[in-house]
């Protein structure tokens, strides 16, 4: 059923395109461009890293298709719809189309532009081509520094103002607006039947408010962003603390209280997570084609340590040679000492048998240890990317992750830890633009 709506939406997307190209042609500027990437991923592993890699391989994680239409007016309006298909945003194994873009933009003078409706956030360096493949040389963007929100566009609207000099273009942008996603999980054990175990997908509503000044040159550029997110749980206050239960008092032997049906003082809850995020990104182009790309991105949430506080980034450098474009990246993710060191606690935390109901409590504890959405893991890839025009190229990827105490991006086997694991995922796409 959920695949012939699919399928019905895209199809009247579609036909809508065509009638806005026949419709608006004779009264304005009208482009459609699409773009594509057909992507194989293998790892040599048999737990799920990413949501889809295993040793069987997969289509899923990398591949993606789309179509834009951009309609302008000489008088300074223009309107710009975007559909793309691809893996799911709800669960790990549908293939979804979706109106991702669908915005009208104004400017008033060359110098400003503003727009309302379906918009990408400008979180990153390259949150807003994504999808385009071929705008970068990397099989993927790194995972660790692009998965900091659940969502990558919202409703809503965005005011830029441009500063023009001889040598530098300074941009200010702003924005606000609202959207609802899923923030996905993976729990080995589940809390039935609220928190189920394996991949579980828990919509909330987001409220979003930020700025990004940028500023570029002939050889650099340069962007920092501040931006804020309420994040409202559909099905109620979410939890921002468990507390520690102790068997007997002044014992070290207890439990965290994960679930409200345990004994103990209650759970600490809040009508939503409060998120601040802090973007730097840079791109430096050296001499002899050599480009040096820096992005960091610290994720804070306010009193909650569920959703724990994480610094994320990477230091790419690359070289044009010709038709090729080899690369290397040092990528790395790891949630605060706060937020870590509580769920290393509760994950290791296990009462004996002897104690009554342990085994129930047990499954609580590294329930409660997933919940909190630990990350400690660096990778390192080695790529290339081979150019065959301006629009296509083909890429060849290794990425090596070694994951520290936890990981939330590994799909970790029951009664297994996610921490402790060596990956090797290997990666062959091909991207195209039309």
């Amino acid at each position: 059923m959920i695949a012939h709506i699919q399928h019905h939406c895209l199809g009247l997307l579609l036909v809508t395109f065509g009638l806005l190209v026949v419709s608006l042609t004779a009264l304005a500027d009208v482009k459609l461009s699409g773009f594509g990437t057909l992507g194989g991923a293998i790892s040599d592993q048999d737990f799920i890293y990413q949501r889809f890699i295993d040793n069987s391989g997969t289509l899923y994680r990398d591949s993606v298709i789309g179509v834009q239409l951009d309609v302008t007016h000489q008088n300074g309006w223009g309107l710009t719809l975007q559909a793309k298909a691809g893996a799911s945003t709800h669960n790990d194994t549908d293939w979804e189309a979706v109106l991702n873009w669908a915005f009208l933009s104004w400017r008033p003078a060359n110098d400003w532009l503003l727009r309302a409706g379906r918009l990408r956030l400008p979180l990153m360096l390259h949150s807003a081509n994504s999808d385009v493949g071929v705008t970068f040389p990397f099989a993927r963007l790194p995972t660790e520094l692009y998965s900091l929100l659940p969502t990558v566009d919202m409703n809503g609207l965005s005011v830029a103002k441009t500063w023009l000099t001889e040598t530098t273009e300074w941009t200010l942008e702003g924005y606000l607006g609202k959207t609802h996603a899923d923030w996905r999980y993976y729990l080995r054990d589940g809390l039935e039947p609220l928190f189920p175990s394996g991949a579980m997908f828990l919509a909330y509503d987001f409220e979003m408010i930020g700025a990004v000044l940028s500023r570029i040159s002939e050889r650099h550029t340069w962007r920092v962003g501040i931006h804020h997110t309420t994040a409202a749980w559909d099905v109620g206050p979410t939890p921002i603390r468990f507390p520690f239960v102790p068997l007997m008092p002044g014992s070290t032997l207890g439990y965290y209280k994960v679930s409200p049906e345990l004994p103990g003082p209650p759970i600490r809850y809040a009508e939503n997570y409060d998120i601040y995020l802090f973007t730097l990104g840079t791109e430096i182009r050296l001499p002899q084609q050599w480009q040096l790309t820096i992005e960091y991105g610290r994720r804070h949430f306010t009193e909650a340590v569920v959703g724990a506080d994480t610094h994320a980034g990477y230091l790419s450098l690359s070289k044009h040679i010709g038709r090729w474009t080899p690369y290397c990246y040092w990528a790395g993710i790891r949630s605060d000492n706060q937020g870590l060191n509580l769920a290393k606690a509760m994950n290791r935390n296990q009462l004996p048998a002897t104690v009554p109901g342990a085994a129930l409590i047990n499954m609580t504890q590294r329930a409660g240890a997933d919940l909190i959405d630990p990350y400690e893991q660096k990778s390192l890839a080695l790529g290339t990317a081979y150019h065959l025009s301006r629009t296509s190229s083909f890429k060849l990827e290794w990425l090596h992750t070694r994951t520290g105490a936890l990981s939330s991006f590994v799909n970790a086997p029951f009664g297994e830890d996610s921490g402790g694991r060596q990956i090797n995922v290997f990666s062959l796409s091909y991207s195209h633009t039309f």
